[in-house]
């Protein structure tokens, strides 16, 4: 471990684990660009002691200061700032860093929590506390449970309680049990649905970073990939929680954006939330599908004695575009012999077809003799498909353990598993220094519709499903008119195939004048980006439709897919 002398030397040194002396720890949020930040590398090339020093210029260096000046007053020698400790041009030392994280913080005597968005002390007691982006990190949730004594402070170092002080306010902003963030209770003791919950809706600058910052809570090892992308990340990171202990609650997330048959696993923390009516997750629109009520909490869920005497099978998962089939082992039981016995958490439920039961290892806490079940339909010998539906339960297994089954399945989502479909919202501009836009029309299947108003022709926005049926009948049209020539005006269709917009047509507009032969309009049958028309009046017209970068193609849980389109028009 490498720490940094807190007086003016701002030496680093290496520590092995059996040696490391008492130290403090440094929590925050970088609001720096990254080319401001110190790292490693500014830190050891020059002697951070000389006031030319390139690092002492950097923006960054300013917090590094401040929280070495209050650990040197403390009394405390040595700190550890994550931005500089770790030489992360090293992949290896970046990765034992990520899988040692927890121990670090938890290992600190005090971590300081610096709020750079809370102005001062007047403002860490009010509201402005409570919406600092600090609560909204990923890598600051195990920053705020691992460590035992946590201080915040403002802006200007000013401090604004500690974690004990304000715990009870912290549980509001948070919705993490006040048991742990007191310590009172071990952090093993908590259900992975329930620490998953807390991570729900916290952000990061790297998707797969949504994962690696859980690594902690969960005190599991994995290798960084970055690059594989957040679902992958996510998937990784219940493989590890379940080989290293099977807590079916990993099952039981409340949300999933699959249309037909369900995963076993989810995508992403937020999947958990456990706020009721979340306003995240309203305004996401998270998923069509809710996998288990909201009248059921996670701190209602606990182990069953099943859990201690259960055959531990590793969980191995298969990730496709579409799809995330997992192969586990679960205790089965045929439909036929809990018809009678079944509570479904939703009633509605009750109609659904299903062949089978997978009696987990958890119940609800009024239920302490019973197991909560995923409802499934078996597809072949040793596939099931889980049903769109919540779980069920059954009050009391004990009776129906003779016909309990342990077998290994593989659980997957039907190939209409994904989304049917997403919102797209589109904007179409005229770039050219030679046209300007008259007038814009749309025609076809739009869900919403905005055309702009006279005088305010530049752009055209609509909002589009992108479904092959849907997508296929859209068509937008603009005239644009030259600006040296008024007469002179030119219609432009666009069209929609297999989800990508294209030139459909090109052609002058003379006003009772068919167009004549020598100069026809220009018509495409297949996908078009650029064409060209001649025109009657000797010149030639070049129209090429673009498009831009866009504010978000990726699937979001927080916004309609965007795209911007430009038809480019100009004279050749």
């Amino acid at each position: 471990m490498r720490l940094l002398k807190t007086d003016e030397s701002f030496k680093l040194r290496f520590f092995m684990p059996s040696s490391v002396p008492d130290y403090v720890i440094l929590s925050h949020r970088w609001t720096t660009p990254s080319s401001e930040e110190c790292s490693f590398d500014d830190m050891t090339k020059t002697p951070i002691s000389d006031p030319d020093c390139p690092a002492r210029k950097k923006q960054g260096f300013s917090e590094i200061q401040g929280a070495c000046r209050l650990a040197f007053e403390d009394g405390y020698s040595w700190i550890w700032i994550d931005g500089c400790c770790i030489d992360k041009s090293s992949s290896a030392e970046l990765q034992e860093a990520i899988n040692s994280m927890w121990n670090y913080y938890a290992n600190s005597n005090i971590c300081y929590v610096y709020m750079s968005d809370v102005q001062d002390s007047e403002a860490g007691w009010d509201q402005r506390f409570r919406k600092s982006e600090w609560f909204t990190r990923g890598w600051t949730l195990q920053e705020l449970i691992a460590p035992v004594c946590v201080e915040f402070y403002a802006k200007d170092w000013a401090p604004i309680g500690t974690k004990a002080e304000r715990h009870e306010e912290i549980v509001d902003i948070t919705n993490i049990d006040p048991h742990i963030l007191v310590q009172t209770y071990e952090i093993v003791n908590f259900t992975a649905a329930e620490k998953l919950s807390w991570a729900a809706h916290r952000n990061v600058t790297r998707e797969e970073d949504e994962a690696y910052s859980l690594f902690g809570l969960f005190k599991v090892n994995m290798p960084l990939l970055y690059g594989e992308g957040r679902a992958r990340a996510f998937i990784r990171l219940q493989e590890a929680i379940y080989n290293l202990r099977p807590d079916h609650t990993l099952f039981l997330f409340r949300y999933s954006r699959h249309h037909g048959d369900q995963p076993l696993l989810a995508d992403s923390p937020t999947r958990f939330c456990n706020r009721v009516e979340c306003t995240l997750c309203l305004l996401s629109r998270i998923g069509t599908v809710k996998c288990l009520p909201h009248e059921v909490s996670y701190t209602g869920i606990s182990a069953t004695e099943r859990w201690t005497n259960q055959t531990h099978e590793p969980i191995m998962t298969t990730v496709t575009p579409l799809r995330n089939e997992v192969s586990t082992t679960l205790s089965l039981l045929e439909y036929r012999y809990v018809s009678d016995k079944l509570l479904f958490l939703n009633k509605n439920d009750s109609h659904a077809k299903f062949t089978h039961v997978a009696v987990l290892n958890h119940s609800l806490d009024q239920y302490i003799k019973g197991a909560l079940c995923l409802l499934l339909r078996r597809g072949g010998r040793e596939s099931f498909h889980r049903v769109q539906s919540a779980p069920a339960l059954l009050p009391n297994v004990i009776e129906l353990d003779s016909r309990l089954e342990q077998t290994k399945i593989l659980v997957y989502p039907g190939t209409n598993a994904s989304r049917p479909y997403h919102n797209v919202d589109i904007t179409f501009s005229l770039k050219s220094d030679s046209f300007f836009v008259q007038s814009w029309s749309v025609e076809g299947t739009i869900q919403d519709l905005n055309l702009p108003v006279d005088g305010e022709t530049t752009e055209l926005n609509i909002r589009t499903n992108e479904t092959k049926n849907a997508m296929h009948s859209a068509q937008v049209s603009c005239q644009i008119t030259a600006s040296q020539n008024l007469t002179m005006r030119i219609s432009v269709q666009l069209i929609v195939v297999n989800e990508i917009w294209s030139i459909k047509e090109v052609a002058e507009i003379r006003e009772g004048i068919p167009p004549r032969e020598k100069h026809p309009p220009f018509r495409s049958s297949h996908l078009a980006d650029r064409c060209t028309l001649p025109l009657s009046d000797g010149k030639r017209l070049s129209v090429g439709l673009r498009r831009l970068s866009a504010a978000c193609r990726a699937q979001s849980d927080n916004a309609a897919l965007q795209y911007r389109y430009q038809i480019v028009a100009k004279y050749m």
